[in-house]
Formats: structure tokens, C-alpha cells, sequence
């Protein structure tokens, strides 16, 4: 029987879904406001950052931007993604990781670790979210989709088809788990995944949810969050 986690990451190797993500996610403009708001504030000359889904390392763009200086490494499920990242940023580290795994990272922590627009379409977003913070030295950065009504993690009733603008039949059978997350669970549960953390902002706004989804709401809370770890004494 085929494991659903193989799946999942091979669906972001569709050819549709890599091509997407050549130019997409990979400049300021295109960061969420909601992210914009924490990320900004967060950017430090010579920060080491870890990007956790990173697809081909937009990301790292981004932060060229505004930093002269700086570490990225970019962990991936896919190897399609991945081998793409390292072409496009020989610069910089990228790893393949098992979905909700980060061991490969061994004990590195970072100062900034980023989480975003992977955990609504991850099965195991709540070992991923574990596992990330436990490599945030400083700040974690992630995003959930959110409704008022209860949590709906079933794929049966609630999935993101992979089309991303190829309406070919291997593309649009593909399909993710859109979760959607109770607001007043998502901060028991980030309290709970995240030990130690000494500030939890959120910041979200409501949003129509995406043509390419099949959710039993019309519209999601999309929420940036931002935990903090207390500084470390001079």
C-alpha cells in the first residue's frame, strides 16, 4: 500500500506545481501582508534562517531584498523541489526531509525559522510545527487557516486540488488535505507544540478561500503567527 506522506510530496513534483514555483513566493511583494507584518521586523544583518517547505527557495530571494548578510538553509519533501532550489541558490543549503521530520538538521537551531504556506495542505502540520520550533533559537514564523466553526482535517471533505493552471487529468486528481482550524484550538495547540515560548502574536484577516479547494466554508481566517523564544542573556 502506498504510504498518503509519499504521495503528498510527490504531488509537489507535478510539472505544474514545480513551474509555479519558479517565480512565485520569491519576491517582497509577493509575501502575505500577514507575514510581512512579523517578517520585517524579525530581519537582522548576518541571522541565520530556515525555511521549512521551502518548494525552490524563494524565500531566499526575499530576504536578499533587504539583508546583505545572511544563512538560509531550505528543507523540502520533494527532491524535484529541492534539486531546483540548489540550481536556482547554489549559495545557499538545501535538504530533503520526510514530511513532519526535521532530524536531518541533527541539533542546529536558527535564529528565524519559517513555516509558511505549507501547514494547511500538510497532513502531519502538527509534527512539523513540534519539530520546527524545537530548531528555533529566536522566532518562529507559520500560518494556519482558520474558521470560527470546528476543525475539518478529513481530505474527504475538505482538499486542495494540485492543478496550479494545468487542467490535465494527472493534475487535477491530485489533491492535498486543506485543514481548516478551529480559532480557539490553533492557540491551544500552538501553546502546546511551542514549550517555552515567551510571546505568541497572531495576525489574520478573512479571506475567500482558493478556487482550487473543495472546503465545506467559504471563506478562512488566514493567520500569521509568531512565537518567541525569551532572548538569550549577553
Amino acid at each position: 500500500m502506498t504510504d498518503p506522506r509519499d504521495a503528498d510530496a510527490a504531488a509537489w513534483g507535478l510539472p505544474g506545481v514545480l513551474d509555479f514555483f519558479e517565480t512565485a513566493r520569491s519576491t517582497t511583494e509577493q509575501v502575505y501582508r500577514s507575514e510581512w507584518i512579523f517578517l520585517r521586523e524579525k530581519l537582522a544583518e548576518g541571522m541565520s534562517v530556515l525555511d521549512v517547505g521551502c518548494a525552490q527557495g524563494g524565500f531566499a530571494s526575499v530576504l536578499s531584498e533587504h539583508l546583505n548578510a545572511f544563512d538560509y538553509t531550505g528543507v523540502d519533501v520533494n527532491p524535484d523541489m529541492v534539486a531546483r532550489a540548489r540550481r536556482r541558490f547554489p549559495g545557499h543549503r538545501f535538504e530533503r526531509v520526510a514530511e513532519g521530520d526535521l532530524a536531518a538538521l541533527g541539533d542546529e537551531t536558527f535564529d528565524l525559522v519559517l513555516v509558511l504556506g505549507l501547514l494547511h495542505l500538510h497532513a502531519a502540520w502538527r509534527d512539523t510545527l513540534a519539530a520546527a520550533w524545537a530548531c528555533t533559537a529566536g522566532c518562529l514564523l507559520f500560518d494556519l487557516r482558520q474558521v470560527a466553526g470546528p476543525t475539518v482535517e478529513d481530505r474527504t471533505r475538505s482538499w486542495f486540488r494540485m492543478d496550479f493552471h494545468r487542467p490535465d487529468a494527472a493534475h487535477g486528481a491530485t489533491v492535498l488535505p486543506y485543514n481548516l482550524v478551529n480559532a480557539g484550538e490553533a492557540l491551544e495547540t500552538v501553546t502546546r507544540l511551542c514549550p517555552g515560548a515567551a510571546q505568541v502574536s497572531q495576525f489574520g484577516y478573512l479571506h475567500p478561500v482558493s478556487g482550487a479547494a473543495s472546503v465545506p466554508v467559504s471563506e478562512v481566517m488566514a493567520t500569521a503567527w509568531c512565537v518567541e523564544r525569551e532572548p538569550a542573556a549577553r
